[in-house]
């Protein structure tokens, strides 16, 4: 996707019930000048205050598309990163891409999972990205195409007038027989539908709590495990 210009529109949204955490704010500030400057046509859309995230993103997402977004990017409301990150998750090859981050404890430990070998070894694609499994939604890159994909996968999540429907893509609750919550259950239906995740790791995503920043790199993380290339 390099070198996309400005024919490739990119809606990024946040859903929250209050205030963004100031580190968001800022983070997506200073990204600006990043994204104009690769010649990204972006814009940013919120919804406050609705209290079911899975329709407060659904929301979004009719906004995105209406605005003719071939992209769109889903933030939380409490995590912050690196310019370089968000231009990384946009650009990377892929109708589904992520990052992940830690769990608000003082243990680092990573939402989502990820596709390993026999051994536990994380399967690679050529360019870096890990072949994800299950990611969080703080993070995450959804294009157009996967967008009509899942419609058409999922009809029985399509809402709204039939001249301009709208598609719950985080719809949270049981599947065959298991509790999903709402990103959880976007990976499992994106998947099950023939769909592929790139979950990016070398992406410094930190995760806020009022008083606290949880900072994380699951590439860095990685390295220092038993076997990495910095383990103690």
């Amino acid at each position: 996707m390099e070198g996309f210009g400005l024919s490739m529109k990119v809606v990024i949204g946040c859903p929250t019930l209050t205030r963004p955490h100031d580190a968001l704010l800022h983070a997506v500030e200073n990204a600006i000048p990043a994204l104009d400057g690769a010649g990204i046509d972006h814009s940013m859309v919120w919804e406050v205050g609705c209290p079911y995230i899975s329709h407060a993103r659904a929301t979004m997402l009719r906004k995105a598309l209406d605005a003719k977004a071939d992209i769109m990017v889903f933030l939380d409301h409490d995590v912050s990163f690196r310019p370089q990150d968000l231009l990384k998750l946009i650009e990377t090859e892929g109708d589904v891409c992520a990052g992940t981050y830690r769990y608000k404890k003082d243990e680092e430990e990573y939402m989502g999972a990820w596709c390993t070998d026999a051994a536990g070894i994380p399967l690679v694609r050529k360019d870096g990205a890990f072949y994800g499994h299950r990611v969080p939604a703080g993070f995450l890159k959804v294009t157009k195409e996967a967008i009509d994909r899942f419609m058409r996968s999922y009809p029985e999540l399509v809402f709204g007038v039939r001249y301009n429907p709208s598609i719950d893509l985080f719809n949270h609750g049981v599947i065959d027989g298991v509790w999903y919550g709402e990103d959880m259950a976007f990976s499992k239906r994106w998947i099950d539908a023939g769909g592929e995740i790139a979950l990016i790791p070398d992406m410094n995503i930190n995760h806020h709590s009022a008083g606290r920043e949880f900072a994380g790199n699951l590439h860095e993380f990685m390295m220092r495990q038993p076997g990495g290339a910095k383990a103690a």
